[in-house]
């Protein structure tokens, strides 16, 4: 049997182990964030036969397929040309679900501006390229391994935000120059590789 003694000093111990467990969790949870509350983890996508952390590298993933409202998780692509096919698939799949119905029409109208963005992470649209699609939202980039990294882009049907800080934060790019369909082989001076997050309306 345990003297008093014995049993204070064990309660004590006890008490001092599950300090340390707390403070170490907010300090290891400190050191694996980028500074704007965010962790280093990121959005997980399939690569092949790969899953991967896009917030942590790509894997040699040349193109990188974002489209929340019809896929589970990103997937991504040796190459630009293999995301496309996957796209235009995704698209047939839409239409054709969009056929007859009352349900479909109102699918179809929902989707009348299908918005999409290209990212690139070389000028004149070389590089690896994040495709993002989707609209009312902020989108960070740091999720997607692309924070800080555009260097040109192509907008589909709606306009795009792009903004210097997470969250739509910080300084805006001209808005005039991300309208539907605009495009552009190099960003304008002081936004080379510094877009982290983007919004598409």
């Amino acid at each position: 049997m345990k003297s008093p003694r014995g049993s204070h000093r064990f309660r004590i111990m006890a008490a001092l182990v599950v300090a340390v467990v707390f403070v170490a969790g907010p300090a290891s949870a400190a050191a694996d964030s980028d500074g704007s509350g965010a962790t280093e983890a990121g959005a997980i996508a399939r690569y092949g036969d790969w899953v991967i952390d896009l917030a942590r590298g790509w894997e040699g993933a040349g193109a990188c397929l974002v489209w929340p409202d019809e896929l589970d998780v990103p997937e991504c692509f040796d190459t630009e040309s293999g995301m496309n096919r996957r796209i235009a698939e995704l698209e047939a799949e839409l239409a054709s679900a969009s056929v007859g119905g009352w349900g479909g029409t109102a699918a179809a109208s929902g989707s009348s501006c299908a918005s999409y963005l290209r990212l690139y992470d070389g000028t004149s649209y070389s590089g690896a390229v994040l495709y993002l699609r989707g609209r009312g939202r902020w989108l960070n980039l740091a999720d997607y391994g692309f924070d800080q990294r555009t260097s040109s882009y192509r907008i589909g049907a709606c306009a795009a935000r792009f903004a210097d800080w997470s969250d739509g934060a910080g300084a805006w790019y001209p808005t005039w120059l991300t309208e539907a369909y605009d495009h552009a082989p190099a960003m304008l001076g002081g936004w080379n590789d510094d877009v982290s997050s983007v919004y598409l309306a």
